[in-house]
Order: C-alpha cells, then structure tokens, then sequence
C-alpha cells in the first residue's frame, strides 16, 4: 500500500541537512526481511512475467496529453519463456511546458537466475530532466532520474526491490535535494500542486506480486503561470514489473463499436473501446458504452455497448469479448441495421484452446443492390461494390491463440461518390478475444 511522506519545501534544507548530519544515507535496497533466494531451481513454467518502463507521460484524468516515450516491455501478458529481453532509447523528450529531458533508455527483462529465482526486471533511465518550464527553467530538475523495478519469486515466495533507482543533482522548487528520498515522499509545489518522489506502488499476493516505481509523479492540483489544466498528472522515469503463478494461461482482446482508418492512420478512433486485462476480470462484466456516434459519410450508429469478461485459474483461461451496436448506418445507408452484435470468445482448458463466434448476429440487415443479403448472412461474406470497394460482412480472423469478429468491414479502393477516399477502412462491431 503506497504511503506519503507528507515534507513541506519550506523544511526541506532543514530535513535533508538533518538525515546527513546524523548520517542516514536512504538507498533503494531490497525490502527488510527479504529471504535468501532458494538454492533449488524452480521452473518458470506457469508463470507471468510482467515488465515495462517508460521515460516520461502525462495526462489529465483519462486524456493522454503527453504520450509515454521510449515504451520497453515483455508484451501485454507475458507469459514467456525467459531469457527475454526489450529495450528502447530516445534522444530527447518536449512536451514544453510540462517537461523536457535529454536522451531516454529503457529496459525490460524476465529472466531465470543461476539460482533458480525467478526475475521481472524493468529500468527507466531519463537524463537532463526538466519540469513545470517557466521562463527561469523548471520548477523541477535533475541531471538523471533513473526507476528499476525488480520482482522475484523463489521458494520463500515472491520479493519486490527498488534497488539502483537513483537521482542525481536533483532540484525540487530551487531547493537540492542531495541523499536519496525515502520512498513515497510528498513535496508541496505552491502556484502548481505537489510532486511524490520515489513513489513505490506494491502489491503482493500469495500467487502473485507487482511493484510500481515512479521516480518523479507530479499532480497539478492548483491555477498556475503556466496554464496548465488543474488534474493534469506528469511522471518522469516508470518501471514497473511483477510475477504471477499458478495460471493455465492469461487473456488478451478488445471490443469496439466502430472504427476508421485510412492509410492507417486513425481517423475516427474506436468508440466505447473496452479491453481485457492479462489475467481477467474475475468473471465480473466490464462495460464501456456511448449512446451514439455520428461520422458522416462513414457511419452514423445508435448505442455502443462493449464488454469484456474473463477467468483465470490454474486449469483454465477463459475470456469473452462482446461488441453491440443498434441503429447501424454505413456509407450513407448502403448498410443498415437495427443490431449489430460481435461475440469472440476464446479459451484455454487443460492445456487445449479453442475459440468460438457464438453470439455473433445481425438483426434487420440490408445492404443496397443485394436483396439476398438477410440476418443469417454466412461468416466471411465478401461483396464487391461496384464503384467503392470491398464489404466484408461477419469477417473472421483467426490466429493460432486468438479469434477477431468484424460484423461490418467496408475497405475503400474505388473512386466514388459516397464522399471516402481511397484506402478509408471503416468498422463496425468489432470484438478480439485471445489466450496464451
């Protein structure tokens, strides 16, 4: 459970001087009470490796303001066969005024030490940092922020460490901040909010654990000179990692309403997206919804209800994504519907996978010059308009763990008077379910 060291930066001289004078030196080592790691190999069958770092992000509540830089990670679930290894660098970052940095290394690794001890390892390195840019330079500074996250499991079970996260020649509201800070220690920012310095988030259980390090987090919580929105969240130098054990596998997928893309580039995202988590959601239902999306002359379509529902336990994964969308109009009625249903399901039982379109529907289909097309219309039907391009209807798409139901897909490659161009790929009901 995180905790805040709430430090006022009027007491900050006075507080940092004090830890040197009685010759505390605050590193980032294992947790006390860590045990020897077991001297008999273990498998790392079963188990999911989680890690991932990046240098800097900022958002305001679910706005992604400032993308995350130099992303490195073993994947959305991780289940691997280690050793495995991503790493990432840029040369520098601007999104002025909230930050600037200076060249970006990231790393993630999930490895099976000599010992047999199980390792999911993430590092942030971020030099030349700057934050919070006025015209006398940042509020916040440091030559280098780096995070490392490291979670290992042995037969004494599972450990967290920050060990090697560091800054160097850091500066927090014009005060030098010289020894490390404890972990969670809360700054105040007056005019801005207050930053949480080697924020450590960690949760462990008995089948899994997960540690979060953010070596920088900052919260804009007041008006400021710098107009930036009240809300908005700024983090320099995320590692994140975890274990789980005890899974037949993890799930993966993602449900959407509608969708348009046009050289691949998106041009109307997907609406009401929901996504499964890696290890489920506990058999619960979980649903994003919109009441209607208007995107003329792509589609124009009522309600947009998208679920995700999934269970892991150690013989089995199973997960189910769903797509519903009413009022369906494409390409300016050369597709109509009442309903347009998605369903993807896919599972893995004892070892064996399998998937599934059960539930996939449409109720009150029409598609203009093909009076033969009805509600049962059969899976990968493909028409051609003369004069637009290609309509797949009930598309699947399937891959050796996972299966995607496209309800409607209409790709673009003709001249044409609907008002698309060439290339636009429009979708509706769309639904992707997998298992690994």
């Amino acid at each position: 459970m995180k905790q805040k060291n709430n430090i006022d930066i009027g007491m900050m001289k006075g507080f940092f001087a004090m830890i040197l004078g009685i010759g505390l030196a605050f590193g980032f080592g294992p947790a006390a009470g860590t045990a020897t790691p077991s001297l008999q190999p273990e498998t790392s069958s079963g188990f999911q490796f989680v890690a991932d770092a990046y240098g800097t992000q900022a958002t305001l509540g679910n706005v992604v303001v400032a993308g995350k830089t130099a992303v490195s990670s073993l994947g959305a679930c991780g289940i691997v066969q280690p050793p495995v290894h991503d790493e990432n660098t840029v040369l520098s970052a601007d999104a002025t005024p909230l930050f600037t940095t200076g060249v970006i290394n990231t790393t993630a690794d999930g490895t099976v030490l000599v010992d047999g001890t199980l390792q999911a390892m993430a590092t942030a390195d971020v030099h030349d940092a700057s934050l919070l840019i006025a015209q006398l330079g940042g509020v916040i500074t440091a030559d280098e922020v780096k995070a490392v996250s490291t979670t290992t499991h042995d037969n004494s079970g599972f450990h967290t460490s920050a060990e090697g996260s560091t800054f160097v020649n850091l500066v927090v509201a014009g005060v030098p901040i010289t020894v490390n800070p404890p972990p969670n220690t809360n700054i105040s920012l007056p005019g801005f909010g207050h930053v949480v310095l080697n924020e450590q988030i960690t949760r462990v259980r008995s089948t899994s654990a997960s540690f979060t390090v953010n070596m920088i987090h900052v919260f804009i919580t007041e008006a400021n000179v710098l107009n930036i929105p009240i809300g908005t969240q700024i983090i320099v130098s995320h590692a994140s990692s975890g274990l789980t054990s005890g899974v037949q596998g993890t799930l993966d997928g993602q449900a959407y309403g509608t969708k348009a893309t046009l050289a691949r580039v998106i041009t109307s995202g997907p609406s009401a997206l929901v996504k499964m988590s890696c290890l489920g959601t506990n058999g619960a239902l979980k649903t994003n919804s919109i009441a209607e999306v208007q995107d003329p002359p792509l589609f124009s379509v009522g309600e947009v209800v998208d679920t995700a529902q999934g269970t892991i336990d150690s013989t089995s994964a199973v997960g189910e994504m769903t797509s519903t969308v009413q009022a369906v109009d494409v390409a300016t009625s050369l597709l109509t519907a009442t309903t347009v249903k998605a369903d993807a399901h896919a599972s893995n039982i004892g070892g064996t996978l399998t998937f599934s379109d059960d539930g996939s529907m449409f109720v009150g289909l029409h598609v203009t010059g093909f009076p033969h097309i009805g509600d049962d219309v059969p899976p990968n039907t493909r028409l051609h308009i003369v004069g637009l391009g290609t309509l797949w209807l009930h598309r699947i798409i399937q891959t050796s763990n996972s299966i995607e139901i496209r309800m409607i897909e209409l790709i673009v490659t003709e001249a044409n008077g609907f008002g698309l161009s060439i290339g636009t790929d429009i979708q509706v009901s769309v639904a992707e379910a997998s298992v690994h």
